[in-house]
């Protein structure tokens, strides 16, 4: 997949010159894949992902559980700091599916980016024994003012 960079409005639709017509945001995304878990020992390990631009406000954050945690368990939350769950609440994804963190007042106002560039961390907690398989990814889905 490429990367494209981009400044300004984005126009999409069929009015070429009317000033506001035909302008809007565009929702961006930023993905990590854990790639394959197997081997990964229960306790709990903190990655960063990326970094949200200052001002953005996130809409949405799935997990997809694409391969079943099998023999130990999954626990994954996505924080603005490392072991943080300040975006989205643990959620346990050991079966398999998409999630989304359980939304509080405290993460639906922590998805109003400040007026600074803020790293996004993802944390995964391993729990009753160490994994045979598993693997997940977590999208971070934002508008960027």
């Amino acid at each position: 997949m490429s990367n494209t960079t981009f400044s300004g409005p984005v126009r999409a639709g069929t009015v070429k010159y009317n000033a506001g017509a035909n302008v809007g945001n565009v929702v961006l995304s930023q993905t990590y894949d854990t790639g394959d878990l197997t081997g990964a020992t229960v306790g709990n390990v903190d990655t960063r992902i990326g970094t949200l631009p200052a001002n953005a406000i996130i809409v949405d954050i799935t997990i997809d559980q694409v391969v079943a945690s099998v023999t130990g368990t999954t626990t994954v939350s996505v924080g603005n700091a490392s072991g943080g769950a300040q975006l989205s609440a643990a959620v346990a994804t050991t079966a398999g599916g998409r999630f989304r963190g359980t939304a509080t007042a405290a993460t639906q106002l922590a998805w109003q980016i400040g007026t600074t560039d803020t790293a996004i961390w993802v944390r995964n907690a391993t729990g009753t024994a160490t994994l045979t398989a598993g693997r997940f990814v977590v999208t971070v889905f934002y508008i960027q003012k």
